[in-house]
């Protein structure tokens, strides 16, 4: 996390677009985006100078391992979840059925009908391999005074980095709501403010925002990166 009085970049809770100054109101502590006209409040900056509280230690979650040596860290996260056993089974559903079609589209000499789910097929082979990595890779935080390096695998997966910490000036957890048809989902991710000003994110899509704090807890701790608040990060 950052300080506020140079770290004032803000996202849009709705929609996830980057504000400008002009759309935040430090009088009513709120801000308007101009992409999709959703208001909302803003946390307010502490007093120049004051000690933020101390954040309560955040436990190791569920399905992570931490491994520590004398300036180094190995944090590795399973990508198995309850939600990868229902992606399965809807997997075996849709392929199963497209199958079925193909079969009977190509034993009655109809080309085009088969040709028709050509697209349909494509999609089952895109889940069967989401659902192949949800069970078998997990996410390598590997940190050390000079790098933090994250890696997806065994199964190739897009999102492997290795960010220069000399570079780095803060880490902080941001929440990120989908909204769609069917209805919202929250994630959340760990972002990086470099020196120069510019923000990147180091992992996304994790679901529990304690999976976020305690990766950056842990290597804020690591590269002894003093806690500071940053304005519009999640707060518990």
């Amino acid at each position: 996390m950052a300080s506020t009085d140079s770290l004032i970049e803000l996202k849009c809770k709705n929609c996830g677009s980057q504000l400008s100054p002009e759309d935040i109101s430090p009088q009513l502590a709120a801000a308007r985006c101009k992409h999709c006209n959703a208001l909302f409040a803003i946390p307010t900056a502490a007093p120049r100078g004051s000690e933020p509280l101390p954040r309560p230690k955040v436990p190791l979650p569920p399905g992570f391992e931490i491994h520590t040596a004398p300036n180094a860290l190995q944090i590795t996260r399973r990508w198995r979840s309850g939600m990868a056993w229902f992606l399965l089974f809807f997997t075996i559903f849709w392929n199963g059925f497209m199958i079925v079609w193909h079969t009977m589209a190509l034993s009655s000499g109809m080309w085009h009908m088969s040709l028709f789910g050509i697209i349909h097929t494509a999609v089952g082979i895109g889940l069967a391999y989401t659902v192949a990595a949800s069970f078998l890779n997990s996410t390598a935080i590997r940190c050390q005074p000079g790098s933090i390096q994250i890696e997806h695998g065994p199964l190739p997966w897009k999102g492997n980095l290795t960010l220069d910490t000399n570079g780095l000036q803060q880490l902080y957890v941001s929440e990120k709501i989908n909204r769609g048809k069917n209805g919202s989902s929250t994630s959340y991710q760990l972002e990086a403010v470099l020196r120069d000003k510019r923000r990147k994110t180091l992992i996304k899509n994790l679901t529990d925002p304690d999976q976020a704090l305690f990766i950056e807890q842990e290597i804020e701790e690591l590269l002894k990166i003093r806690d500071r608040s940053v304005v519009g990060e999640y707060s518990r």
